[in-house]
Formats: structure tokens, C-alpha cells, sequence
């Protein structure tokens, strides 16, 4: 059963506000103000395990503040006119707010875990749900499953993040087969691999290999954030595709398409390092390895990722 924890504090407007807090069996969640930003952070076991999930400045709530998140919206230089998307993990509904007002006509929806971080996203950052935008409380995987077979999307979003880890069900050769079952022919995967505290981004690409032949990697200078496309298609893109690309969506957004364009790797993770990220679930052993995965208690997260705040 979920603990609620809402608090409200009374600080200076430019000091760190606590807006809530609430415990449940996946996250001990955070919502912290300070000044015109807001941020949902998901704590770990340890005192100083805190990690950033979500931004907004609530002068332009809808656009992407965090770099990662506008990264992601490399995603529209391949496909710029999608009509349904999945999209799994929610956090503050940054990205999945983003696209809902930008197109008018797409079909979103959202999957997430833990119904407290749906609360967060509706009370705190302006989440509205519509009858083309529509948050499933589920495991990512899986919904995914239960899609096999049904209309197919244009893009699939991966932001399913716990306070130090990824669920490992979403992130093997097995899931990425099951992404590609719902999407379109040229639909594609973007993937949020986070920063440099990161050290699975190898693995990472070869498992998305294993299933696409064209992979795209987007890094910031500092390795803030790490975003990787990937799709299925003769036509390779090219620095210089992404860059022409993005001269058309200049100035349309509240941030630079040119310097999401500029952020390409080319042959970003050598293809000869790491290994593949696989399972091999009976029915019974998926069911079980979800529920562990997906657990706040669980201490061994073959998906680790470090905290570099």
C-alpha cells in the first residue's frame, strides 16, 4: 500500500521548496520548486542518492527544459509529422506534454508504473489527460505486449527511470523485438541512456543493433545526457542530414533544433564493446522478474546507474 507524504513548506521564493513528497513501493518521490523551476527527483538507499527525473520553468511550462529532453526531440528529424506514439515512463510528463501541444493530431500514449507519479504530473506540471493523450498505470513491457498485433506507432519513447537503475525487462534484445512489433515500417525507438555516470551505453547499442540496422547517437559536450535512435531503413542520416534537418524546425520551439542536430555522434559507442543485454523469461520468470525489477526494495539492479549530483 502506497505511504502519502504531501508536505508544503513556506521558504523564500528563491529557496528550495519541498512540494511533496510521497513513498510508494516504486519510488520515494520528491517535488521540489525553487524560484521559477520545478523538478520531480525519485530518491535511492542511500542519504545522498537523489536523481533528477524531470524540469519545468513555469514561465513556458510545456517546453523541455533539461537538455536530455529536448535531445529527444531529435527524434522528429526522422519522423517530423507522427500521428501515435508510446511513450514509457512518465516522470513530470516533460516530453509527453511537449508533443501533445505541439501536434494537433497525434495520438499519445503513456505508460507508466506507479500511479503516485501520475498524481505528481496532473497536480504539479500541467499534465491533462485527453482522449488522444491518455497515461496506462502498467508495466511498460508489459503493455507492450498486449499492443502486439494492434495499430502500430511512429515513434516509441523509452524514459522508464528508477533512482539508480532501468528496469532490466526494458532494456533487452527481447524487448527491443517487441518494440519493433508495434511500430510502423519506418516507425523508430528513441532512448534515453542518461549521462556519463552511465557505463552501460556500450551494451546499450549493440542490444538495439541486434534488432535495428540504423542507430543514432545524441551527446552533449559536458555528457550531461545521452539519446539514441534507432530505426530500421536503407537511408543512413548523415551529421550533415540532421544539421539540414534541423533548419527547418529552427525557431519553431523554445529551444534550438541546431544545437540538438549539433549534439550527433557519429559511431558514438564502439560496436565491439559490450555485450548484449538479453533474457530468456518463461511466462512464470517474466512475471516474477517485473515485479523485482520494478521494486524500490530491490538492492541488485543489473542496470545500474551512478549519482553524479
Amino acid at each position: 500500500m502506497e505511504r502519502n507524504l504531501l508536505t508544503d513548506n513556506n521558504k523564500t521564493a528563491n529557496s528550495p521548496v519541498i512540494l511533496a513528497k510521497t513513498e510508494t513501493k516504486f519510488n520515494l518521490i520528491y517535488v521540489i520548486q525553487t524560484g521559477d523551476f520545478r523538478e520531480i527527483w525519485f530518491k535511492g538507499k542511500g542519504e545522498r542518492d537523489f536523481f533528477l527525473q524531470s524540469r519545468i520553468n513555469l514561465q513556458s511550462p510545456f517546453d523541455p527544459e533539461l537538455v536530455y529532453s529536448q535531445m529527444m526531440m531529435a527524434s522528429l528529424f526522422l519522423k517530423p509529422n507522427p500521428k501515435r506514439i508510446l511513450m514509457i515512463g512518465l516522470g513530470a510528463a516533460v516530453v509527453s506534454n511537449f508533443m501533445h501541444h505541439q501536434f494537433s493530431n497525434l495520438h499519445l500514449d503513456v505508460v507508466e508504473i506507479d500511479p503516485m507519479v501520475l498524481t505528481a504530473a496532473k497536480k504539479y506540471f500541467f499534465l491533462k489527460e485527453s482522449p488522444r493523450y491518455k497515461v496506462h498505470i502498467l508495466d511498460g513491457r508489459v503493455f507492450l505486449k498486449n499492443q502486439i498485433g494492434g495499430e502500430t506507432y511512429d515513434m516509441v519513447f523509452l524514459d522508464a527511470f528508477k533512482s539508480g537503475s532501468v528496469p532490466y525487462h526494458l532494456k533487452t534484445v527481447e524487448f527491443y523485438r517487441e518494440i519493433k512489433a508495434v511500430l510502423c515500417p519506418d516507425g523508430l525507438v528513441c532512448s534515453n541512456l542518461y549521462g556519463k555516470s552511465n557505463e552501460m551505453k556500450p551494451s546499450d547499442r549493440k542490444s538495439f543493433q541486434k534488432v535495428f540496422s540504423n542507430i543514432y547517437t545524441f551527446e552533449d559536450p559536458d555528457r550531461v545526457a545521452t539519446v539514441l535512435l534507432a530505426q530500421n531503413g536503407e537511408k543512413q542520416w548523415s551529421a550533415k542530414d540532421f544539421r539540414n534537418s534541423a533548419n527547418q524546425w529552427e525557431g519553431k520551439f523554445g529551444f534550438s533544433m541546431k544545437s540538438v542536430a549539433s549534439y550527433f555522434k557519429q559511431g558514438q559507442f564502439a560496436p565491439d564493446s559490450g555485450s548484449e543485454f538479453k533474457d530468456d523469461f518463461t511466462n512464470a520468470e517474466f512475471a516474477r522478474a517485473v515485479e523485482k525489477n520494478n521494486s524500490n526494495d530491490s538492492l541488485y539492479r543489473p542496470y545500474p546507474i551512478q549519482n553524479t549530483h
